[in-house]
């Protein structure tokens, strides 16, 4: 509804009009062929209202701006609530505002050879400027730093957060000036634009998307897809994988607030080049099994990634303005991440790795009911494997230090499926959002392996275990994001999980004659406190700061043929804290330095099933840092490349005590969570990913990435292909 000072504005126009209907109805034709395209005043009106947009009228009074208010010079539109606006001036002309832009209305009624229409001092507007019988329609439009001047023509202008102005021409022409110079002039032709900064040089590039003519309709879609993004994603929307997409070249990178406080996550697919990497998405899949996985070491902080974040915190979701989905397929081939845990009669079993892994992917998120609501999710499935393992224990099991002298050999097959899904909903209350996710995971996997000894325990010499495991999980998260200011944004979240897993032998032969069967149940609970934080420090450089806390909980039952029955309590809790720093080199070259650093401990106890007799009491201290640089670039409009190093100092002290059993016999048992290995990281203290891609289309793309630990264990190879889609528009 329009406001009592609109109505009485209204009012008084009505009031001004007593011709006589037949002198009416001659202006109206006038109108309407033109005569008075350039003396009558034009007037404008709200078409159609999208979200949350707030009108200050002279007075600086606020309202809600609804559709059918007529506007005033001197009016002023805020939609930094998130809302989208269409103006529709009585020549023909419109104005799409855009959210988290500040548009104020100037004399556009003034009878002159050159009219002012607005001036924007934040965000970004869309213009079409109507012309009347093939006469031109002039109107003038200021920015911070530049004066824009038209007749007749499709245009978007685009405004930073220090100023900086951008003018994408998609139709016809417009001059362009600085305000701090004004006989710095240009002159934009269609497919082309500029940028325009304090003291600078003028910027001018071509527009990659020539989109004349998709302004869209009058219900709030303005047909503006970003044919040039002006930001380089810098804050907001969410945690970061991956470096920012490039931009035209020969354009310094400019921030831009939008969705709320930050790069608009659902206009990522527009821009370029992927923000996630192919590893960033394998380490996510991989993770969502992994109740204690470390998340630091393969984010980027100070940059967002829409999906991804929107997952890990459901409040971020409040920053997609359309229904829009993500599809992905993402083989890995001669992986190191997939990890398959074994036991031996020999002693601590370990851990072997898998070399193929099949991931597709769906998430979806869509507004609903306007822009403050938004419900989304995810489903993925994943197939790990590998035909060929081989592995050698890292440890001698009596001195708990590394040995070569025990050296029994693991080799076999494994294969494990998993399903995931998830259900987000999230509602923004002005600068404040708040979210709330279920996800759910399923997962089986078999195992079939050999083990050879030369001279080992009991003289055994070949041991054959044929094994099945399967998890669930369901994890709840609650979410919170606050924008503390036009470039920063602040997010927590708390997430607890139920987890269930079991793992037995379904044969198990030494020497070819059957023994007992191994077998796990583990039942337990984890909470996890996230807290992000992202920001702009300058149009170039941008920060993320990560602070998280887990604790975990498990009871294991364990069944094992050369101990008694046992169980036993696990108790972890790990601290970490994480920094990024992202800096657009050029709009092509974009550099990511991310900083970590954390403290774990475990603690397990193992009790004779029989007696209660303590039989095992292990604590485990962890301490690790770690370093990780990354750039990405656009070589061309289709073709990037990526690289990464990641370094990890660390420490782990380990401490286990064994205690006779009912027989008076010591046995030292590992289960699936516990870390017995002197090392905290099986993968070494460094590993590199590069990565080389192709992009069929703003939407579509494929990226190969090849991963080594130098030599630790064998390198990896990945494949993923990823297409974003929009299904419309609010």
């Amino acid at each position: 509804m329009p406001c009592p000072e609109q109505l009485a504005r209204g009012e008084r126009r009505r009031k001004t009009i007593v011709c006589p209907i037949a002198l009416a109805l001659v202006a109206v034709h006038a109108w309407s062929t033109g005569i008075f395209a350039q003396t009558s005043p034009a007037v404008a009106r709200a078409a159609s209202v999208n979200g949350r947009a707030l009108l200050y009228n002279a007075n600086s009074t606020p309202f809600g701006l609804s559709a059918g208010a007529i506007l005033s010079p001197g009016d002023r539109i805020d939609t930094r609530g998130g809302g989208r606006v269409v103006i529709d001036l009585s020549d023909g002309s419109m104005v799409v505002v855009r959210p988290e832009s500040v548009v104020i209305l100037k004399d556009f009624q003034q009878a002159s050879s050159l009219r002012e229409l607005f001036e924007i001092t934040l965000g970004m507007v869309r213009v079409k400027i109507n012309h009347f019988s093939g006469r031109p329609n002039p109107y003038r439009m200021n920015s911070p730093t530049a004066s824009i001047a038209v007749r007749g023509t499709e245009f978007s202008i685009e405004v930073g957060l220090q100023g900086e102005t951008q003018v994408m021409v998609y139709e016809g022409a417009v001059e362009v000036s600085s305000l701090s110079d004004p006989d710095r002039k240009t002159l934009i032709e269609a497919g082309r634009g500029v940028l325009v900064e304090a003291g600078r040089d003028f910027h001018i590039f071509t527009n990659p998307v020539n989109r004349a003519g998709e302004m869209g309709d009058r219900n709030g879609g303005d047909g503006d897809h970003h044919g040039a993004p002006m930001a380089v994603a810098s804050a907001g929307g969410n945690p970061p994988p991956g470096p920012m997409p490039a931009q035209p070249a020969s354009q310094p990178p400019v921030p831009r607030t939008d969705g709320h406080g930050g790069p608009a996550p659902h206009s990522e697919h527009d821009e370029p080049s992927p923000r996630a990497t192919a590893s960033t998405y394998d380490r996510y899949i991989a993770g969502l099994s992994d109740i204690a996985q470390v998340p630091f070491l393969f984010r980027y902080n100070a940059f967002a990634e829409a999906h991804l974040d929107s997952l890990e915190n459901p409040a971020y979701a409040t920053g997609f303005t359309s229904a829009e989905g993500r599809l992905f397929v993402l083989p890995s081939f001669s992986g190191v991440r997939a990890l398959q845990q074994y036991q031996s009669a020999f002693g601590p079993g370990g851990t072997l790795p898998g070399d193929y892994n099949l991931s597709p992917q769906f998430s979806m998120f869509t507004p609903v009911g306007g822009s403050q609501f938004t419900i989304g999710g995810s489903a993925s499935a994943s197939r790990v494997g590998n035909t060929g393992l081989s592995a050698m224990p890292d440890f001698d099991p009596t001195t708990f230090s590394q040995s070569d002298a025990w050296s029994p050999h693991t080799s076999g097959t494994s294969t494990g499926t998993f399903y995931s899904g998830a259900l987000v909903a999230a509602r923004r209350f002005g600068s404040n959002s708040l979210g709330l996710e279920l996800e759910s995971l399923k997962g089986t996997g078999s195992l079939v392996s050999t083990t050879t000894e030369g001279d080992g325990v009991a003289n055994l010499s070949t041991e054959r275990i044929d094994s099945a495991s399967d998890v669930s999980q369901t994890r709840l998260t609650v979410g919170f994001s606050r924008d503390l200011s036009k470039s920063a944004k602040l997010g927590v979240f708390y997430r607890y999980a139920f987890i269930s897993a079991n793992d037995a032998d379904q044969s198990h032969t030494v020497d070819g004659a059957p023994v007992g069967l191994n077998s796990t149940h583990t039942s337990g609970h984890s909470g996890e406190l996230g807290v992000r934080l992202r920001g702009a420090i300058t149009p170039r450089l941008s920060y993320g700061v990560t602070g998280a806390w887990l604790g975990v909980s498990l009871q294991d039952g364990l069944v094992r043929t050369n101990a008694v029955d046992s169980h036993e309590r696990d108790r972890a809790q790990r601290g970490s804290l994480g920094l990024g720093l992202g800096y657009a080199l050029t709009r092509r070259v974009l550099l990511s330095l991310d900083v970590a650093g954390g403290a774990a401990r475990t603690q397990a106890a193992r009790t004779e099933n029989a007696t209660g007799a303590l039989l095992q009491n292990g604590n485990a201290n962890s301490h690790f840092v770690s370093m990780h640089g990354a750039v990405q670039a656009d070589l061309t409009r289709r073709l990037f490349v990526s690289a990464s190093l990641l370094n990890v100092w660390q420490s782990h002290d380990l401490n286990v005590d064994l205690f006779p059993d009912q027989y008076g016999q010591r046995a030292l048992v590992q289960d699936s969570f516990f870390p017995f290995t002197p090392a905290a990281f099986q993968s070494g203290s460094h590993f590199s990913d590069f990565g080389v891609g192709w992009r069929f289309s703003p939407n579509f793309f494929v990226q190969y990435l090849y991963s080594t630990d130098y030599g630790v264990s064998s390198a990896s190879h990945t494949v993923m292909l990823r297409y974003t889609f929009r299904l419309r528009r609010e």
